[in-house]
């Protein structure tokens, strides 16, 4: 999700800063050129493709990247909550429907695709688990740095965040 955010956000600043008033499938390749050659999109990318041709990371790089790692996703988590408490955050139909759809809905479609193609055991819940958890915070992060601010994304953000804990679907699934 990531490559689309960051072209979403692109497109938004081109239209901005009144580069192309062009379609944005007129405006695509640019538009994907400029959110895939960003590292946080070509750093995964590589990392994928580097396993899915067996290349593996020495056990000596592998030990000295993890703690900066481990740093990262903290060092996110705390940037995520200094711009939500710089917010004036507002419940509205939006945010509510949103909400419901990310911890009630989608856990519902996945458990019925686990269904469908018959998966059982760990693999199973673990989808279904992934998939009740809260919103992702990039969207709201990526948008910061482009200077946009969506008051509805930052509080589905953190209101998914709080019911997530008693998300009844996910419960009933860990049992």
């Amino acid at each position: 999700m990531t490559p689309f955010c960051l072209l979403i956000l692109e497109r938004e600043k081109a239209r901005t800063a009144g580069e192309t008033q062009r379609s944005t499938l007129a405006m695509l390749p640019v538009l994907m050129w400029r959110s895939v050659k960003k590292p946080i999109v070509l750093g995964p990318l590589l990392g994928v493709v580097l396993s899915a041709i067996g290349i593996k990371m020495p056990d000596l790089v592998l030990a000295a990247i993890k703690p900066l790692g481990l740093a990262a996703t903290a060092a996110a988590l705390f940037l995520t909550g200094v711009i939500l408490s710089a917010r004036q955050l507002k419940i509205n139909s939006m945010v509510i429907s949103s909400t419901v759809t990310k911890l009630l809905i989608q856990p519902l479609l996945a458990w019925g695709i686990v269904m469908l193609f018959g998966l059982h055991g760990t693999v199973a819940i673990t989808a279904i688990l992934m998939i009740a958890l809260s919103a992702g915070f990039f969207g709201v992060v990526f948008g910061n740095r482009f200077g946009v601010q969506s008051p509805d994304a930052e509080a589905v953000l953190l209101l998914s965040s709080l019911l997530s804990i008693v998300n009844p679907l996910a419960t009933h699934f860990s049992l």
